[in-house]
Formats: structure tokens, C-alpha cells, sequence
């Protein structure tokens, strides 16, 4: 063998190890950027979850505003109800109803909450609370929207304390 012939041989085992070398670094950059994306897709589903629990809880709190406002009705057995603002009342009701209904795609699909039976009755609870006038009506229907919201309440924080304890 001569010494061109050892060159050449040279060179093509040194190009075999360039490229078996670029090979393994070509593998090596694939699987760092598919673990780059990987923690990238779980930090994006990470915020999105957050996102969500976080437009649940906005919710919960707007729902125990209700719940506040209309505590008084199923207290007052044998009160009376004088310095009652009902309309206040169904305002913030019926601000409610809009937070919900804006949502209810969101509810339906993180809670136990039949959205479109809940939005209803909430509707008619409403109907009924505003139209009736009579002290005992205003004491049943407001019992109603309580128990109701208190419902909602109750599904809302059970979801919200699920979510959060999974991510800690």
C-alpha cells in the first residue's frame, strides 16, 4: 500500500467518524428539543388549567355574593323583611345569571352542573322572586334561589379544590 492509497483510507475512516459523530449529535439535539417541547406543551397545559380554575373561582365568589344577598330569606321564619331591597337583590341575581350563562360552556365542561337546567331555573326563580309581591313569596322564592346557588356553590368549590390539589 502506498502512501496515497493510506491517505485515502485515512480520510474516509476519519469521514466515518465525522460522520457516525454527527449522527449521534444530530440524535442528541432531537431528543433534547422533544423534551424542550414536552415541558413546553405541559407548561402551556399548566397555565390553561390555571386559566380555567381561576375563571371557575371568579364565578364561586360571584355566585356566594348571591348567596349572601339572599342568606336573609331563609332565615327570617318569623321576621319580617322590612329594609329588604329586593330589587338590589334581584340585581345581583340577575348579574349573576349573566356570568353564568357567559360561562356555561366552561361550567359544563369542569363541573357536575347541568348548565342549560341550572341557567333555566335560575331564570324562573328570578321571574318569580320579581313578580310576586307578598312577603311569604318573596321568602320562598328568595329559599329557592339560595338553595339553588348553594348548589352551584357547592359543585363550583369541589372542582376548584380537586384542580388545585392536583397541581400542588
Amino acid at each position: 500500500m502506498d502512501t496515497m492509497d493510506i491517505i485515502v483510507v485515512t480520510i474516509g475512516v476519519l469521514g466515518s467518524f465525522a460522520s457516525i459523530y454527527g449522527a449521534y449529535l444530530s440524535i442528541k439535539a432531537k431528543n433534547e428539543a422533544r423534551t424542550s417541547a414536552e415541558l413546553a406543551e405541559s407548561a402551556k397545559n399548566q397555565v390553561l388549567k390555571k386559566q380555567t380554575t381561576t375563571h371557575l373561582a371568579e364565578i364561586l365568589y360571584q355566585a356566594k355574593r348571591v348567596q349572601q344577598s339572599f342568606g336573609k330569606y331563609s332565615i327570617t321564619q318569623n321576621k319580617s323583611l322590612i329594609g329588604a331591597e329586593f330589587e338590589k337583590d334581584a340585581e345581583i341575581l340577575q348579574s349573576y345569571i349573566f356570568v353564568f350563562n357567559e360561562n356555561r360552556a366552561l361550567i359544563e365542561n369542569s363541573t357536575e352542573i347541568e348548565t342549560d337546567s341550572t341557567y333555566k331555573t335560575l331564570n324562573e326563580s328570578l321571574d318569580n322572586f320579581t313578580k310576586n309581591r307578598a312577603a311569604d313569596d318573596k321568602k320562598t322564592y328568595g329559599k329557592q334561589i339560595r338553595l339553588a346557588i348553594d348548589d352551584i356553590i357547592f359543585k363550583l368549590k369541589k372542582v376548584i379544590d380537586d384542580r388545585n390539589s392536583e397541581t400542588e
